[in-house]
């Protein structure tokens, strides 16, 4: 738990909390907090909620590993709104979302692509409750996922703003910038600004 800005996606470089909760349900190939899925220490979750509840940053990023495998992931969700905080979610998507769409809290979903060795478990129903305030995150690794990725954003609309993301250090973010521009306008370009500027 710790202060920072939020990374990527729709409120990239917004002030922070950060609460990591560790452990996840796939083994992405490239995935950069692979420290996430082993480890940590059990912390009460009132500890958690009174020292997000002080922290003077508005907004809460709720990340992991994967923050929804956690019977608890509801209840914190709820007393940090209730104490007045807005919260970002980032989810892998292989967890329903609907009932963490409440007032004042975004998703940052991601659609895992061929190169991560986890493609095909998105719930698919997720899609359709996503709205303007959410996000949905492609990492791209190469072009191979980028094709995958925008066949699945052609043929699964949705309301809210979409990224392409390239794996840091597999593939330059110049390259999928020409790619995104040249052929698929409707999305944006994504990157991790906390490792730019070695953050958290």
């Amino acid at each position: 738990m710790v202060p920072t800005v939020v990374g990527e996606g729709l409120y990239v470089g917004v002030p922070c909390f950060l609460i990591r909760l560790g452990g996840c349900n796939l083994h992405c190939r490239w995935c950069d907090t692979p420290n996430a899925r082993h480890g940590g220490r059990e912390i009460p979750l009132s500890a958690i909620v009174d020292r997000a509840l002080a922290a003077p940053q508005k907004w809460i990023l709720l990340t992991g590993g994967e923050p929804l495998i956690h019977r608890s992931a509801f209840k914190l969700v709820s007393r940090l709104v209730e104490g007045g905080k807005r919260v970002l979610i980032e989810t892998n998507g292989t967890r329903p979302i609907g009932r963490f769409l409440l007032e004042n809290v975004s998703i940052s979903m991601d659609v895992k692509t061929p190169s991560s060795g986890e493609a095909g478990k998105t719930v698919m129903g997720n899609l359709k409750l996503l709205r303007p305030t959410d996000a949905i995150k492609f990492v791209i690794a190469h072009r191979k996922d980028f094709d995958w990725a925008k066949n699945f954003v052609r043929t699964h609309p949705t309301s809210a703003p979409i990224f392409f993301q390239p794996v840091w250090g597999r593939l330059s973010a110049r390259k999928l910038a020409v790619w995104i521009y040249e052929e698929l306008s409707t999305v944006r370009l994504g990157f991790q600004l906390h490792k730019i500027i070695k953050l958290p």
